[in-house]
This record gives C-alpha cells, structure tokens and sequence, in this order.
C-alpha cells in the first residue's frame, strides 16, 4: 500500500477571493498552491505534509477563512476538503497543471521542468517553479500586471517590487530591461521562495530579496523609476501613502489586486495622495493602475 505523504487540502471559493485564499494557505505553510479556475466555483489546493500539525493547521485556515468576512470578501462556500496523496503523485500533480504560457506580446511563463524554446526573437521565458507559490503568471491579477511592466519599461530602470511572492515580477522586469530591482515581501517563506525561483533566471541573478512590510524597512534614500504591487487590496490601501517618497519624479507606480467593488475606492487613494492614473487596465473582474505623480 502507497503511504499518503501529504495531504491535499481543496477549498471551494469565489474568483474574488482567490488571491487572499490562496495567501492564507502559503502564510499556514503550503508547499505549493494551485488555482483551478475553469469550474465555478473555483478550487483553491494546497499540500501539507501528513503529520500531527495538520489538524491545528486546518482551524488555522478555517478560521481565516471565516475572517475574510470582515472585509467583504466572498470567499463562499468556503468549504474545506482533505484528501490523501503519495509523494509521487504530489510531484506529478503539479506537472498536469502548468504548462508554458504566453501571457504578453513578449513574456511567456514557463515551468521548470519543461524544455521550452521561445517562438520568436523577442519572446522571454520567465522560468517559474509553481509549486512554490502563488503568482506563477496565470492569474488575472499577475496578467495585467505583466502587461503594465511590458507598457512602462523601456530599459534601464530601477524597481520595487512589493510582495513579491513568487519573484515573477522581478524576473519579468530584468527579461524586459530594467536595471536594478529590489524585491520585498513581509513573509520570511515567501522571500524563500522568490529567491529559489530567481536562481532558475540567470537575468535576474542580481535581483536583491528583502523581508519588508511594504516600504517599511527600505532606505528612505532610495528613490526608484518604478514601483510595482499585486497585492491585496486593503493592504495596497496601507502602501499608496508610501509610495511617492520613493519614487523618482517621472516614475511610475503599478498596482493590481484590485476586484471591482474595490476598484473606486483605490482610485480615490491614489487620487488622495496626488496621483494621476494614466492607464486603467481590466481583465474579468480585476484591475490595475499605471499610475504617476501629479505635477501641480
């Protein structure tokens, strides 16, 4: 008999509440996350290994879960299920899943177990382990933010990515050729796991991974071209007011993690703390700002 070493947990949610369900997961220690968002409602998995910390584990989650509430999240049914699977199914799981995907004119995401050779000449792989963590390219989220980065960057620049989470934003910015990129993220694992993901891109071999609340701990000194977030959205609230000290006057702020019903009330942040939206992207029901500092 196959012994079930680990254990994937599966919750049944609503598309807007992906990005924070999947968070909960990485924060309570998942290795790995995966989004199955052809079926309504959409699954959110994660595996855990069996041991006696699972069990805590799940209240864990079920009471994050039920927190989400208290910022009108819809995370419904909300239901939580756990099954068993062995070690080799684990690993091949996750193989059945991601497979390389274009996500812009010239970005394409690519798993690190597959051979991929680029269709054209301009065409950049963005190497990605998706069992490491959420932000692998294929959400809406992560899509627009792509694409905001294709827009602004024209060589050269220097960057703040904020939340890193994966690392996909840094590698995409060092593909598309910004200079210098500092990433940050205030969950210790998810540093972990940008720093792995950015040692399978050679281009971004000099891409400097911090653990930071936002802004917090980034010298005050440090003025940038571009600073960029996929994150939730109450925290982007937290983050706007931060932003304008550090970048430079002609510099640009991307941000996405934004569902609809949230969107105006970004918009009014940004518009409170000077900014002026220069491009509103939509993708379903997500959205994302390019966004600069108003001049008078």
């Amino acid at each position: 008999m196959t012994k079930n070493n680990w254990q994937a947990v599966t919750i049944a949610t609503q598309n807007e509440a992906v990005e924070s369900v999947a968070d909960i997961l990485r924060t309570v220690g998942a290795d790995g996350v995966q989004i199955v968002d052809d079926q309504v409602p959409v699954k959110v998995i994660a595996y855990f290994e069996n041991n006696e910390q699972l069990s805590a584990t799940l209240n864990k989650i079920q009471s994050q879960l039920n927190e989400l509430q208290r910022y009108d999240i819809d995370a419904t049914p909300g239901t939580v299920t756990v099954a068993g699977v062995a070690q080799s199914e684990w690993e091949n799981e996750w193989k059945s899943y991601y497979h390389a995907t274009r996500i812009t004119r010239h970005l394409t995401v690519v798993p690190s177990w597959e051979q991929y050779l680029p269709e054209q000449q301009d065409e950049y792989p963005i190497i990605m382990d998706p069992k490491l963590a959420f932000g692998t390219g294929t959400h809406e989220t992560t899509r627009l933010m792509l694409q905001a980065l294709e827009t602004v960057i024209r060589g050269g620049e220097s960057m703040i990515d904020v939340g890193t989470g994966s690392g996909v934003l840094a590698v995409a910015a060092k593909q598309l050729g910004a200079d210098t990129v500092l990433a940050t993220d205030i969950d210790e694992s998810a540093v972990e796991v940008a720093q792995a993901n950015l040692i399978l891109n050679p281009v971004a071999k000099n891409v400097s991974v911090t653990v930071s609340d936002l802004l917090e701990s980034v010298d005050s000194t440090v003025k940038v071209d571009l600073v960029v977030a996929n994150i939730l959205a109450d925290v982007i609230e937290r983050l706007i007011p931060q932003v304008a000290n550090h970048l430079t006057k002609d510099g640009y702020f991307l941000v996405s993690g934004i569902y609809d019903d949230i969107a105006p009330q970004i918009i009014d942040q940004l518009h409170i703390s000077h900014f002026e939206i220069c491009e509103h992207m939509i993708m379903g029901k997500w959205h994302a700002f390019i966004a600069t500092q108003q001049t008078n």
